[in-house]
């Protein structure tokens, strides 16, 4: 009898090594593909402007004041002697004037790490001031210790799934807001990066099995689902892409690049709810494989019920979770509107909530139906009971 190693134990299966050499070639290939064709123009002239990183040396003298909404934060300026710590300059020492405000708060002192602006053109003096705080190292730290919690608890899985998120936020950073740019089709790029980070992710956790086949036709009939009520309720509702706060700088890159506008928003909906789709259409898919294993008699039709009624409690957190996390982005501006004496009925038909609104639902609606789709796939890849005689059969 062979014993069964832990999950933790076991080495990499044919089908994680293929899907990690396949994530490489993609990477490989978007690289190259960035390298030859890149972003060569932009809206603002930052030539001459770069962003080295540098220490403070010493506060040579400081003028700050308490302001009068909170004792504990001030305004006023600083005179900083920095040393540049990379790029044309590095090792140089310089003398920075900081203004300390509300909207640009960095206090500094001896020790701290600081990004510097400096601007250097031809027959000037350059000019130096402070960007912000050098967050680097805290960043990394940070994500150091995110990777170290989703490796202790999820093990070899959490390994995965660090691995399937790194190649999203690549996919997006590094080939889809590039493609943009060039002037690429937006939906048929977005679909093709939502595949590509559907498939990865899914086939890392689990295989190449049928379960995993059954959750990426789910989630893919669920995005093709989204996009059609994205077609519906944006023609109800009279928005897209230049309703966005953004759109100004959108039309200034569609002069450019030629993409269409209008889709921008499409992209926005998809990538905000592909993880919650991914979520349901596993959970119900894992749920299902994993019973008909306890039950091998139950049926197709059980099989779709069950599946409904798991799909019940998680449909309610699900959306709730995408609903709350744009009314938490929305909170800042809400406030802003208030203060502007933004009556309830002309927030109510204003672009930002109608825009807010649209895609807390559509990326609902995309998870809801993600219930009966992967139930049903799920339902009908399994197939017909497998009677108890058969089961025995099969054991001996």
């Amino acid at each position: 009898m062979k014993m069964r190693l832990p999950e933790r134990l076991r080495p990499p299966a044919r089908s994680d090594l293929i899907v990690i050499a396949a994530i490489a070639l993609i990477v490989g290939v978007v690289l190259w593909w960035g390298q030859s064709n890149p972003i060569d123009y932009t809206s603002l002239d930052t030539e001459g402007i770069t962003h080295p990183t540098g220490t403070v040396l010493e506060v040579v003298s400081e003028d700050l004041d308490p302001t009068p909404y909170d004792p504990n934060r001030y305004w006023g300026s600083q005179e900083l002697l920095v040393r540049i710590d990379n790029g044309e300059l590095a090792g140089q020492e310089v003398q920075i004037h900081n203004e300390v405000s509300d909207t640009h708060y960095v206090i500094c002192e001896a020790g701290t790490g600081v990004v510097v602006r400096l601007e250097m053109q031809e027959g000037l003096e350059p000019y130096y001031s402070i960007y912000n705080y050098d967050r680097s190292w805290g960043l990394v730290g940070i994500l150091a210790v995110f990777a170290a919690f989703m490796v202790a608890v999820g093990r070899m899985k959490g390994l995965k799934s660090l691995i399937g998120l790194a190649f999203a936020i690549f996919l997006i950073a590094c080939f889809l807001l590039p493609a943009f740019y060039h002037g690429y089709p937006v939906i048929p790029v977005t679909v093709g990066v939502v595949l590509a980070i559907t498939v990865s992710s899914m086939t890392l956790l689990n295989g190449w099995s049928a379960k995993t086949r059954v959750a990426i036709l789910a989630t893919m009939c669920g995005v093709a689902v989204a996009a059609l009520f994205y077609a519906i309720f944006s023609a109800v509702l009279h928005v897209g892409g230049y309703n966005m706060g953004e759109a100004e700088n959108l039309i200034f890159l569609r002069q450019r690049a030629g993409f269409e506008v209008g889709d921008v928003l499409f992209t926005c909906v998809l990538i905000a709810s592909l993880g919650a789709v991914l979520d349901m259409t596993m959970g119900v898919t894992s749920a299902l494989f994993e019973m008909r294993q306890v039950h091998p008699a139950i049926t197709q039709r059980e099989l779709f019920r069950a599946g409904m009624d798991m799909g019940q409690d998680m449909t309610g957190t699900m959306c709730t979770t995408l609903i709350l996390a744009f009314a938490g982005g929305a909170i800042p501006t809400l406030l802003s509107l208030l203060t502007y004496g933004t009556q309830a009925f002309q927030l109510l038909n204003s672009d930002y909530l109608a825009l807010e609104v649209f895609q807390s639902l559509v990326g609902s609606i995309a998870v809801i139906l993600a219930v009966p789709l992967a139930a049903a796939f799920s339902a009908w890849t399994l197939g017909r009971p497998v009677s108890s005689a058969k089961m025995s059969k099969k054991r001996r």
